[in-house]
């Protein structure tokens, strides 16, 4: 039912940019996004007015998405007022 319910998300909530934070909420990211080339789509218009797609990608390094990504680091200023704070792993 999981796979259904982010299924069904990536579908409906595909052009508002929730994607990536479903991805990082879920704890998926590092297996959905790790390697993935991002490309950009060149549209052409023919003579006889169809169009032509071609997805070309966007600069040859694909994305890397680290485990310590999932947390944000606490900003060092925070740290100093409260010394009890630890800084996330990895950060």
């Amino acid at each position: 039912m999981r796979d259904k319910i982010r299924h069904e998300r990536f579908i409906e909530l595909a052009f508002e940019g929730k994607r990536y934070w479903d991805l990082r909420r879920w704890k998926i990211a590092a297996q959905v996004l790790n390697g993935k080339q991002f490309n950009a789509m060149y549209i052409t218009k023919n003579a006889n007015g169809t169009y032509t797609y071609k997805a070309k990608p966007v600069d040859g390094v694909p994305y890397v998405f680290q485990e310590k990504m999932y947390f944000m680091p606490i900003p060092q200023r925070e740290i100093e007022k409260n010394p009890n704070l630890e800084q996330n792993n990895g950060w």
